[in-house]
């Protein structure tokens, strides 16, 4: 009897092997399942992508485009439980083997020693508790959403329809956001898909950059453009940020675009951004900003110039030079003597002479029209006229 329970014992894997063995099962079975998910996610995608021309999205597509998103996620953070569990497991079991090993040997019955005196064991090491890995946010239901919204919209309720937006622009993913909208264009009030991707600039630029990045990806492009077209209305010193997080999203046609509707701001405001460009280290920019400028009347030109700081004023100047014609530079230095500004006159000249050879014409028409061709002399002191 005590043999077969000795054999029983040894065909049994220990108690914390067994619970091992459970655990990497049910964890190969959940990185199958993450993998399927994951595929089916990038299926939906092309599916999406391959709306024809300017058609919407199917709204079905969108929201199983949601639930495997979230299932995808879910799995993952189950996945990373699961490993922490195993993890904290194996290392107990380490810690029992060792212990089992460094235990001493019997002594023979046959020659017993004197036994010590017993002394209290050590407490065994806590064995480590396993990590729990708090579990993933709650997905918000979309077609939920959606039927709020409409609902609301329904029974002439408009500014909770409209708190209800800028609500989820504010709090929902880059990717959640951008398949609300989809479902709106699809089954929402008219105008609600347009008005969540306007607030969606208004919140942190590398967030609203990902929902435009998102909405293209979804083939949304009225709502991506409604989105973009809010970028211009960023303040001046919000438009490097801006720029930093297009830059870093790969939308550098974006970035030249914004800069080129910038260009035509007024006066002050371009100043402002010019301004904020330099002091964030951002020179291609403030040389793309001027030389949109560039294309200004000569009256705005010369009142920029004479706004902006010196090194950006000569800046302006010398992009005049390379890009406008011999009349419109005379219009301006004209423009420039009448108003007085003898230091913006010698840049600009300045810019001329230092290609003379090209700029012959130029000249020749500024002594036409008895303007200065010689650089300014530097104003000497009323000490020395004395």
């Amino acid at each position: 009897m005590r043999m077969r329970s000795t054999a029983q014992s040894v065909g049994q894997q220990p108690e914390g092997e067994q619970q091992a063995a459970e655990l990497r099962a049910e964890l190969d079975e959940l990185l199958r399942a993450s993998r399927y998910a994951s595929q089916r996610e990038r299926r939906l995608n092309e599916a999406i992508r391959a709306t024809p021309g300017r058609q919407r999205p199917d709204a079905d597509l969108l929201r199983q485009l949601a639930q495997a998103r979230t299932l995808r996620e879910g799995l993952g953070a189950r996945c990373l439980q699961l490993s922490d569990q195993l993890q904290a497991l194996e290392t107990g079991l380490r810690h029992r083997q060792q212990q089992q090993q460094h235990q001493p040997r019997q002594q023979d019955p046959h020659h017993p020693e004197p036994a010590p005196e017993p002394e209290p064991l050590p407490a065994p090491p806590p064995r480590p508790e396993p990590q729990q890995t708090p579990p993933p946010p709650a997905r918000p239901d979309l077609g939920a959403l959606t039927e709020r919204i409409t609902a609301l919209h329904r029974n002439g309720a408009l500014p909770e329809a409209t708190e209800l937006l800028d609500q989820a622009a504010a709090r929902l993913t880059p990717a959640d956001a951008a398949l609300l909208v989809g479902m709106l264009a699809r089954y929402g009030p008219t105008g609600a898909s347009l008005h969540l991707a306007r607030a969606a600039a208004r919140s942190a630029p590398e967030h609203a950059v990902a929902v435009l990045a998102e909405l293209r990806e979804l083939g949304l492009a009225e709502e991506a453009a409604e989105l973009f077209h809010a970028f211009w209305a960023y303040p001046a010193t919000a438009v490097p940020g801006l720029l930093s997080a297009l830059e870093r999203a790969g939308q550098n046609a974006d970035g030249a675009t914004l800069l080129w509707e910038w260009g035509s701001a007024p006066t002050p405001e371009l100043t402002s951004l010019a301004a904020c460009l330099q002091q964030h280290g951002r020179p291609a920019d403030v040389r793309t900003l001027l030389r949109q400028a560039a294309g200004r009347p000569t009256a705005d030109l010369a009142d920029l110039a004479a706004a902006l700081p010196p090194a950006l004023a000569t800046a302006l100047l010398h992009e005049l030079v390379a890009l406008r014609p011999p009349v419109e530079l005379v219009r301006l230095a004209a423009a420039l003597d009448v108003a007085g500004s003898r230091e913006l006159y010698g840049q600009l000249l300045g810019g001329l002479l230092a290609e003379e050879a090209r700029h012959r014409t130029t000249l020749a028409a500024l002594r036409t029209a008895g303007l200065p061709t010689a650089p300014p002399s530097a104003p000497r002191s009323r000490w020395g006229r004395r």
